[in-house]
């Protein structure tokens, strides 16, 4: 993933977030857990934000309005911002909106960026546990520093400990 790329996705995040256009968002997927462990692979950047709704319905048009404005094309399920493919994934589960409300605050080359804390990773991970999202917890787990107190009490809240204390079992004996 080259820098400049990287820098210009974050501007324009930063931008939507200060401009209110994102109510709340925080990077997640491989790019959040690359912050965590060694550098590996990855094509693009998720980030999970938190919709506005009225009457209980997700409005998305204010998002892709200013997105389109700004000339950023769409391909498949991303928004090509230059070259880097974004994917914005609307939190779905109370999980992934208590992630990005949690998510602490970086700096990427003097930019503001949100990010998942490791422990919201690992459960969103262990949640939706496709093969390279246990690749990507198998990491964290080995090479991030995890609060342990904090994951358990986000398992146990979401009703994840059982299927985390089989994964450990089955991955770590």
């Amino acid at each position: 993933m080259e820098d400049k790329a990287v820098e210009r996705v974050f501007k324009v995040i930063n931008k939507m977030y200060q401009e209110g256009t994102l109510k709340d968002y925080a990077v997640g997927g491989a790019v959040a857990t690359i912050y965590y462990t060694e550098p590996f692979a990855t094509k693009d950047i998720d980030i999970f934000f938190i919709p506005p709704e009225k009457d209980k319905i997700i409005l998305l048009t204010p998002f892709y309005d200013f997105l389109l404005r700004k000339g950023y094309k769409t391909y498949k399920e991303y928004i090509m911002i230059g070259d880097m493919p974004i994917q914005f994934i609307p939190t779905a589960t109370e999980l992934e909106k208590e992630a990005v409300e949690k998510a602490i605050s970086v700096k990427y080359k003097n930019i503001d960026v949100k990010i998942l804390r490791p422990e919201y990773l690992v459960a969103i991970f262990l949640e939706v546990f496709r093969a390279k999202d246990r690749d990507k917890l198998i990491k964290l787990l080995d090479q991030a520093k995890i609060d342990n107190t904090l994951l358990r009490d986000i398992l146990s809240r979401h009703n994840l400990d059982k299927k985390f204390d089989d994964f450990m079992e089955r991955y770590y004996g």
